[in-house]
């Protein structure tokens, strides 16, 4: 029983470490696409603009401004497909993380009763 239990805790702190390290991925690249967001808002602030459209020192800007555009959409969905993850591997964290504790309790438990038994016997 003991070994088996603590098999289990080993793959449950082996998954809460791996889901952490995976939460934090997705968290650099969300800090990195917010970054990328910025510059591109900062270049072309329109999200939505005539491909012809002319700006003062820019030769095409029309075509440049709505490659932008795609890109701060793209980039949108890609964020929000990352904010959707991040909740799914916090949910499995939360879970992960209460298993655990439930493993502790249960060790806990064995720890008293065996210690009692102890004190019982002497």
């Amino acid at each position: 029983m003991t070994s088996s239990m603590d098999r289990s805790v080993r793959n449950t702190r082996f998954a809460i470490a791996d889901l952490q390290k995976r939460i934090s991925v997705l968290e650099a690249t969300r800090n990195d696409l917010s970054r990328q967001m910025t510059k591109l808002v900062e270049s072309v602030p329109e999200d939505e603009i005539d491909a012809n459209a002319e700006r003062e020192g820019y030769v095409a800007y029309g075509s440049y401004a709505k490659s932008v555009i795609e890109r701060k959409s793209n980039l949108r969905k890609t964020l929000s497909d990352i904010e959707a993850q991040a909740g799914n591997l916090g949910e499995e964290l939360r879970m992960a993380l209460d298993a655990l504790d439930s493993f502790e309790r249960v060790r806990a438990r064995q720890m008293a009763a065996k210690a009692e038994k102890a004190l019982k016997r002497a």
